[in-house]
This record gives C-alpha cells, structure tokens and sequence, in this order.
C-alpha cells in the first residue's frame, strides 16, 4: 500500500456497504442527484475507496465511524480532495475506477498526484497509432506476446499524468 511518499489501495465492490452511515451529508445528497444508476454506482465505490484510504493513511479508524469523519470532495477543477473533520487533509489524493474495482493513491503536502486503473485488454493499431508516440509504438510493437500488457501499462500512464 505504500512507496516513496505514495500510499495507495484497490476495493472491490463487494466491500461498499449498501447503507449511507458511511458518507456525509453533501456525499449522500450529490451521489442521491446522479440520475444513471451505474455511475451512482461507480461514486459510491470510488468515495468508499478514497475514504478507507485517507482514513488509513491519517491513522484514524477506517471502520464507519472513521470514515464519516472523512470527507471526498471535487474541486473547481473537478480534482478530487480530502477533508477529515472539516479540514483539509495533509495529502494530495487520485482516484480512478474500473470493472469493479476503484484506487485511491495519495501523496503527503499538496503535490499534485494522478492514478489509473485499466483492464489489460486488446489495443488496436489504430488506437496505438493514434494515442502513442513513435517510440511508444515501436516498444508494444517489439513486445509480441506482452503487447496488449505494454499498450495498456503505456496507455495507464498516460491517463495518470493528465490527472496531474
């Protein structure tokens, strides 16, 4: 869970209780307000996710009571950020999600930090064409039984920077 100033950690849906004990009031209201079920979905396990984290991280006690002292919000940037008991939190967060499974890494201070989650899927030549640059494509294309792996790691990388 933790690296050179990095702390991160994965959930699974199956972890996201089905009640709101968890969440303060503005989190509820705004996951209440989303109108597509599998977005409401995906924000209630990106915020369960981001709160275990931060809890974690702050050493406060990652069970209900812990979480609800902690408080995911965005930016005007639309950046995620953590409070914990109405103030900012000590640390930078990213949050990403995919297939069932979200990650929250945070970063102590305010340095700015980004994080994705991908599937290793197939990447077709055109989307490596058009998304990489040539020494991007000549590495996936060098690697014949590791491209999809490589076109997916490339790509991952790319989708963190831009969060920063």
């Amino acid at each position: 869970m933790t690296g050179p100033g990095v702390s991160w950690l994965a959930c699974g849906m199956d972890e996201v209780p089905a009640d709101k004990a968890w969440l303060q009031e503005p989190e509820a209201s705004r996951l209440d307000s989303m109108t597509y079920t599998k977005r409401r979905t995906e924000a209630r396990l990106g915020r369960w996710t981001a709160k275990k984290t931060v809890a974690l991280v702050a050493g406060i006690d990652a069970g209900p009571r812990g979480k609800h002292r902690v408080m995911i919000r965005n930016a005007p940037d639309g950046a995620p950020e953590a409070f914990i008991d109405g103030r900012p939190a000590p640390m930078t967060i990213a949050m990403t999600d995919r297939a069932d499974w979200a990650v929250c890494a945070t970063l102590p201070g305010q340095r700015r930090i980004g994080c994705d989650l991908e599937l290793v899927e197939a990447r077709s030549d055109r989307f490596v064409r058009d998304y990489f640059t040539a020494a991007e494509r000549e590495l996936v294309a060098s690697r014949y039984g590791e491209k999809d792996l490589l076109a997916n790691l490339i790509w991952s990388a790319k989708e963190s920077a831009l969060k920063v």
